[in-house]
């Protein structure tokens, strides 16, 4: 492996032990991704910000020059040392360019300001961590005005399906458009007020947050996502998917790849486990 940024010293360790990783452990993982189109690498997520639970996987970004060629290698998972490892492939320039894009921005930023480092070959990953750091949102202010303006003319197609569906009583038609409309009006609010998201698990509580929990919006985006306006079904939505999950994998079984079996075998154990 080429030297980069990673060593075994105390700073490190400290990180290591909130993040209950060994060295070795990082340094397996760093050689069997390392290669010349690789320009660092850095774990983000929950164990990066030392909140990991028992079922988190552990978040690898490697920024590179190039990408996989297979578009299917650029984002996988694999089963290592008895963990969920995520192994995600970005170009380093593609990553800097999302610090100018309000969509973007609201994911980028706090996850490059929380990602720890491990390998830095040239100093790029240090220096992109500092604009994150550095980032100025009421410079894209603008552009996210106009994204949320852009979001509520084009979401007037699902506006029409929807009345469309209900007015012929066609299910399929309101569950398709509601799910779409939905997600993209979250996303509008999400983008316009600049809201950081600090975790992909986070996201609705965040949104939610910023609109007021007794607000009227909040009730309604509870109601049509299928959520009682006081209280929550997330239980019952959630084995549910798991279910489905299950269900999907038995099907698509003879398709499976043996590189994913461990993967999906180890996941079905944990969803039997669990009950369901």
């Amino acid at each position: 492996m080429e030297s980069g940024r990673w060593t075994s010293g105390k700073t490190d360790t400290a990180i290591l032990n909130r993040m209950s990783l060994t060295a070795p452990f990082i340094q397996s993982i760093l050689e069997k991704v390392d290669s010349p189109q690789v320009i660092g690498v850095g774990i983000a997520g929950s164990y990066a910000r030392g909140q990991q639970a028992r079922h988190s996987d552990v978040d690898f970004d490697i920024f590179t020059s190039v990408l996989p060629e297979n578009p299917y290698d650029r984002y996988t998972l694999r089963y290592w040392d008895n963990k969920l490892i995520s192994l995600k492939y970005t170009l380093l320039a593609d990553e800097r360019s999302a610090l100018t894009s309000p969509r973007r921005a609201i994911w980028a930023v706090p996850g490059l300001r929380g990602m720890k480092i491990l390998l830095d070959k040239d100093g790029s990953m240090e220096d992109l961590q500092k604009a994150a750091q550095g980032f100025d949102w009421s410079l894209l202010q603008p552009a996210a005005n106009e994204f949320a303006a852009e979001e509520i003319m084009g979401n007037a197609e699902e506006v029409h399906k929807i009345l469309n569906g209900l007015a012929r009583n066609h299910e399929s038609t309101v569950l398709y458009a509601t799910w779409g409309l939905v997600k993209n009006m979250l996303e509008a609010v999400a983008v316009q007020r600049g809201i950081m998201i600090v975790s992909e698990n986070r996201y609705f509580d965040l949104i939610q947050d910023s609109m007021g929990r007794d607000s009227k919006w909040t009730g309604t985006f509870r109601t049509a996502w299928g959520l009682d306006y006081a209280s929550s079904q997330y239980q019952t939505r959630g084995a549910a998917a798991l279910k489905l999950y299950s269900l999907t994998a038995k099907l698509f079984d003879t398709l499976i790849p043996e590189k994913h079996r461990n993967v999906v075998n180890t996941t079905l154990h944990l969803i039997k486990e669990a009950g369901i």
